[in-house]
């Protein structure tokens, strides 16, 4: 049972989200969608499947998971946060993908669903935003039927010693040189430190156990999952690099995704954000008259696995 202040912690992470909306539909369309495409393909969904999308957000996986089964399927997201839901569900209106897709306000962890209902169980980035990780998989396993696949996504670079990671390293160098030059200013850090600089954390709760563990999450997510009793796990991880054109979408891809930012500029005076937006645009200009670039960095760490046909 989640305690008071787990509860606390997820009320409030999810009403941090509630005046960015607008901004987390519009740069999850581009941003997100790659991501969520491959995380479906690799659930390989088919068509007559009942598919669980944990954390939904505004529907960017929900979408994709619809798309990919037929009448005889169907799909449901849940979020914590009823702005959210309500986003999705103009999102699969639009799409006219209503018949197989539904929206749930739900706690991860304490899935309001029997078990063994769902084929599928998917979920992006969403498991950092939990306060009991470790509850919340086993929540998912509980739902999923014996044989069912689960493919959950965390933000995170690839693991340090592997092929992957050392060939990332390796592609880092460049930018690392155009940000010693002033030419390169990179996206959440950015940001973070010119809030961090003004606006002191007002206590340890803002971000998840399992988010300020390690930037590096990929041990941890794969511990996760076997101790959750899921087994085959396939990893995949994957990089891209977005170029904001102008300080305007900069500053709010940001403060919307950011977890830092978001939080203490929602709880900041207008005369402290004022202060931290000039500052802010003041860099980015001071960049971009060098040629430089305003640079957002997102990646995905993937893990598929099944519940175990004796289970």
């Amino acid at each position: 049972m989640a305690t008071a202040e787990q509860s606390d912690f997820k009320i409030a992470d999810a009403a941090s989200y509630d005046p960015h909306v607008e901004d987390f539909g519009r740069f999850s369309a581009v941003l997100t969608t790659p991501l969520a495409r491959r995380l479906i393909a690799l659930a390989n969904i088919s068509a007559d499947q009942r598919v669980l999308d944990v954390g939904t957000g505004t529907g960017v996986v929900a979408l994709e998971a619809a798309k990919a089964v037929s009448e005889e399927g169907h799909c449901i997201g849940i979020d914590l946060s009823e702005k959210m839901l309500e986003g999705a569900t103009a999102n699969a209106r639009r799409a006219n993908l209503t018949e197989r897709l539904e929206f749930k306000l739900m706690d991860a962890e304490s899935l309001q669903f029997e078990a063994a209902s769902f084929d599928v169980v998917v979920s992006l980035f969403a498991l950092l935003h939990f306060p009991d990780p470790a509850t919340a998989l086993k929540e998912m396993f509980r739902v999923l039927k014996p044989g069912g696949t689960l493919v959950v996504a965390v933000g995170s670079p690839p693991r340090w010693l592997s092929w992957l990671g050392i060939k990332h390293a390796v592609t880092l160098l460049p930018e690392l040189i155009s940000r010693l030059l002033g030419r390169r200013l990179v996206a959440p850090e950015f940001l973070n430190r010119l809030v961090q600089e003004s606006i002191p954390a007002e206590d340890e709760s803002e971000e998840s156990s399992l988010a300020r563990a390690s930037r590096n999450r990929t041990r941890s997510v794969t511990t996760l999952l076997r101790d959750a009793g899921f087994e085959n796990l396939r990893q995949h991880w994957e990089g891209h690099q977005a170029t904001m054109k102008t300080p305007e979408d900069f500053w709010d891809i940001q403060r919307t995704f950011s977890t830092i930012a978001r939080k203490r500029l929602n709880g900041a005076t207008p005369d402290q954000v004022a202060k931290i937006r000039a500052k802010f645009d003041e860099l980015c200009q001071r960049v971009l008259s060098r040629g430089g670039r305003l640079t957002y960095p997102f990646a995905a760490f993937f893990v598929a696995a099944r519940r175990p046909l004796q289970s």
